[in-house]
């Protein structure tokens, strides 16, 4: 890849790439949303539980990220990370040994253990690039992550189109590559363990950090942008009725990842601020053309664009985030932002019941979107002025 070519020079690359390979393992827990659809087709008399299960995923990520970043502090992130690919494993194991016809409270289990997991890859893997490369080149590698990331889940529809009846042998497929990626990670040469005379992040470090402007406003802002990404791929599974609707989730992803590279190349030569201002603000615009228009091919085309406008937000306000505050606080900022992902879990339940207020008419589960757009291009002149 030319855009990872151009960036890895006088950088480890045998950790730098397991910790790339860390990213396409946190998407795992990005399947839930596409595949819930699915799930609720064997469950049809059970709708509204169902429609909890990406909250179980998200809810770990606000109870347990500052622990795990306070463990990060004391045993190494790589350690952190090991323990999440060790969750993530058995969460995606348990449908497979539950069997076919299972209840739904083994895809709660799943999905409860592969939160776990996740959360813990995410409070390590983040800021493990952080100490890999050079500040001025973070943002950079963590687009080149979310790139990595994104392919994981584009291949969700595409896998569950194959896989047909078998749909299920997706777990087995990712629980195989997670310990792939976590033999990488054992085997890769960081060593990043602090010691005892580190003092641990707590909790309180973490929501101290919201004293500062900057960091709180990019807490709310990648909290809204989550809630968001969550949404539409909720959405983009069921505003088509056909079978085939799960590839407008593909599409979603797949202008993510085109999104990603020409994002790294915009923020080459612009600041974040600005990026963010023009992505949300086109990406209010497809919103309304979803609401507005009906027909398939704007459903196909303004769930793609808006996986374009989507793929550097993250980020964007992480790496603002990060900058604001100094070095030895980067377990904390990582914990604060990994806490704030957790606004995920509301997603999916709110937008069932704005479907369901509105008569079953699944496109006016698009109207969440709409405050959580706004409120990051409101950000974006805000953080100009306290960035």
């Amino acid at each position: 890849m030319f855009l990872l070519r151009m960036t890895t020079d006088r950088i480890d690359k045998s950790t730098l790439y397991p910790a790339l390979a860390g990213f396409f393992i946190m998407g795992f827990c990005d399947i839930v949303a596409p595949i819930t659809g699915k799930i609720a087709e064997q469950y049809a008399d059970h709708a509204t539980l169902v429609g909890f299960l990406p909250s179980m995923v998200f809810l770990w990520l606000f109870l347990i990220s500052t622990p795990l970043a306070s463990l990060a502090n004391r045993y190494g992130r790589k350690s952190v990370a090991l323990a999440g690919y060790a969750f993530t494993v058995a969460g995606l194991a348990i449908p497979l040994i539950a069997g076919r016809g299972c209840g739904l409270e083994y895809y709660f289990a799943a999905f409860a253990l592969l939160g776990i997991g996740n959360t813990a890859v995410q409070v390590a893997v983040n800021p493990m690039l952080a100490m890999i490369v050079p500040a001025s080149r973070m943002t950079s590698f963590l687009t080149v992550g979310q790139i990595c990331r994104n392919i994981s889940i584009m291949l969700v529809g595409p896998l569950v189109l194959l896989l047909g009846a078998d749909w299920p042998l997706l777990f087995a497929i990712y629980a195989a590559l997670t310990v792939l990626g976590g033999i990488a990670m054992w085997r890769s040469p960081l060593d990043d363990r602090a010691g005892a005379g580190v003092r641990s992040v707590t909790m309180g470090d973490c929501f101290r950090l919201l004293g500062n402007r900057t960091v709180a406003m990019c807490a709310i802002g990648i909290g809204a942008i989550i809630a968001c990404d969550v949404a539409v791929g909720t959405l983009s599974s069921i505003l088509i009725d056909s079978d085939s609707s799960i590839l407008t989730s593909t599409g979603f992803y797949a202008c993510r990842i085109v999104g990603t590279v020409v994002g790294a190349l915009v923020l080459a030569r612009y600041s974040e601020i600005i990026y963010l201002r023009w992505n949300m603000t086109a990406a209010l615009a497809l919103a309304a053309a979803l609401l507005l228009f009906r027909e398939q091919w704007v459903v196909y085309a303004a769930t793609g664009l808006l996986g374009f406008t989507f793929s550097c937000v993250f980020a964007s306000l992480y790496a603002v985030a990060t900058k604001a505050v100094e070095a030895s606080r980067a377990n904390a900022v990582s914990g604060l932002l990994i806490m704030f992902i957790s606004a995920g879990a509301i997603s999916s339940p709110i937008v069932g019941a704005i479907i369901r207020a509105a008569g079953g008419e699944t496109i006016y589960g698009v109207l969440f979107l709409i405050p959580c757009l706004t409120y990051i291009i409101w950000s974006t002149f805000k953080l100009r002025r306290h960035a």
